[in-house]
């Protein structure tokens, strides 16, 4: 008999709505096996959400929800994103010289070899000054363009290019909350005051009204706090505060100065003296932010950093300080509690993994739900999978740190002098002294983040094999010139081809208000 016919969400959120949706979608909807799908939250949620950036994976979880594309640009503010572009992490430089992009492309691979094999095969005979991103890659053509890595007539979710999403984390929740309310789950405010446990884990949450809530499977989505998986369980918490030295940010929401002026479809990252700053094109204000460690920089500090990159802009509210706790629990699926979001674990947001790790918890649920109440194996196995793809995206985010060149502050000297890197992002570096990356170098069967990802911050970090590559003697150079050349072509066609960000969200928006209502 299947163990769980009643799921309790605690705490709304991003998390806790995603959640809602998508177990109603895959458990709830059976009407010979019902399943109970409810989620009480606090009445305190803020009104201006901060910019959130996402990875490709979310269109992968909206569809499987059903949720129409337009949707998100007509409740979420929602644009799209091509990726990241790093500013000043070089060595502290002006945006022109010290800057590199990670796209979500793929690179190609052409007579024989990536492009990236036939980059560096120019690049260490002297023939190739570009930047790889640029000389090797089509999409980031689109980042200067400012242009929608889809077209005016890609259907929803598709696209010439993968891509994301910038959101209003809010507003996203709220479109989630009335998908999830209309199809089933039921929702209630309300304070939990105590936590009652058992031998299966929670029996109980009770909350200030006087009501006692029970379930046979507990999700924690409670934030930093913990209640359940934290407070009530003690579960272990494994700290990644000596690797990832930001545990701080401030948040402020701005306003465009032209409300018609171009929209970037990329996130800024750009680094400052004690960590970097964000910015996310929305379609109606710009969400921006500083991630800061807070041994180095005071929140004052942090708050006058935040506003003096703002520059002329309007701050729209003012500054939210959030205090982050970096690492995760040694186990995010305990007994009858599984634990979501920031009450299971938290990366410092620079590649955008916050709400994958949600989706991720989610489907890999998902694929070990027990068939009974006594099977514990697939618990056990999802606790080391998730616990090894936590371990994987603090190596890819400490990579950004430990390969700059910068050296002009205690933050980044600590991080390039003194933080000890784990072993297992310290073979990688030694073995990408001598090659290219690869699939099999990463030894992983549920990455993220690929051999080309990394690539793109090794080229952009000028972190390169210091005796070049071997298959450079059997690549003749004209071959990867035509290969490079034909890169060049795709990319100005893309650019020709692709509407620019702004003017794809207002012609969508646009269609989504005026088409008829049912």
């Amino acid at each position: 008999m299947v163990p769980y016919r009643s799921i309790l969400i605690v705490g709304g959120g991003t998390a806790g709505w995603l959640a809602a949706a998508y177990l109603q979608r895959i458990l709830g909807a059976n009407p010979q096996a019902p399943v109970q799908i409810s989620l009480v939250e606090s009445t305190e949620i803020g009104t201006i959400g901060v910019g959130e950036a996402t990875v490709p994976t979310l269109r992968q979880i909206l569809r499987v929800l059903d949720i129409p594309e337009t949707a998100l640009f007509a409740e979420a503010d929602a644009t799209l994103k091509n990726g990241i572009r790093f500013v000043g992490w070089r060595n502290g430089g002006d945006t022109a010289s010290d800057s590199f992009d990670h796209p979500f492309e793929a690179p190609m691979v052409q007579e024989g070899y990536s492009t990236m094999v036939h980059w560096l095969n120019l690049k260490q005979r002297g023939l190739m000054n570009k930047p790889y991103a640029e000389a090797g890659m089509v999409q980031t053509a689109l980042f200067d363009a400012m242009a929608s890595p889809k077209l005016m007539t890609s259907a929803g979710y598709d696209a010439p290019v993968p891509y994301a999403y910038h959101l209003d984390a809010v507003k996203l929740a709220a479109l989630l909350r009335r998908v999830a309310t209309e199809r089933g789950v039921r929702h209630s405010y309300g304070e939990v005051t105590e936590v009652e446990t058992s031998e299966q884990g929670i029996a109980a949450v009770r909350l200030k009204d006087g009501q006692r809530l029970t379930a046979d499977l507990f999700v924690d989505c409670t934030g930093f706090a913990a209640l359940l998986h934290g407070k009530a369980l003690e579960v272990p918490w494994i700290s990644y505060a000596d690797t990832l030295l930001c545990d701080r940010a401030v948040a402020c929401p701005v306003a465009y100065p032209d409300p018609l002026a171009p929209l970037r479809s990329y996130t800024t990252a750009t680094a400052q003296a004690a960590g970097w700053t964000w910015e996310i094109d929305l379609q109606s204000r710009r969400g921006t932010g500083y991630v800061y460690s807070s041994r180095h920089c005071s929140d004052d500090e942090a708050v006058a950093t935040l506003r003096r990159f703002h520059g002329d802009a309007q701050a729209l509210a003012e500054p939210r300080l959030l205090k982050m706790r970096i690492g995760h629990r040694a186990r995010m699926w305990e007994k009858n509690c599984l634990a979501l979001g920031l009450a299971g674990g938290f990366i410092e947001p620079l590649e955008s993994t916050g709400i994958y790790l949600i989706e991720h918890a989610l489907q890999l649920f998902i694929d070990f739900l027990p068939s009974s109440a006594g099977a514990t194996r697939g618990q056990a196995k999802y606790n080391e999978l998730m616990s090894d793809l936590y371990d994987e995206l603090r190596d890819f985010i400490l990579l950004h740190y430990v390969i700059s060149m910068r050296k002009d502050t205690p933050f980044w000297r600590e991080y390039t002098q003194s933080v000890v890197l784990p072993p297992s992002l310290a073979a990688l570096l030694a073995l990408w002294d001598e090659k290219v990356p690869h699939t099999t170098d990463l030894q992983r069967k549920m990455s993220l983040f690929g051999p080309a990802n990394y690539f793109f911050i090794l080229a952009g970090l000028n972190r390169l094999p210091s005796q070049g590559i071997g298959q450079a003697a059997f690549i003749p150079p004209e071959a990867s010139q035509r290969v490079l050349e034909q890169v060049a072509k795709i990319r100005l066609a893309a650019v020709a081809q692709s509407p620019a960000m702004r003017e794809y969200t207002h012609k969508i928006s646009a269609a989504v208000a005026n088409a008829p209502r049912s």
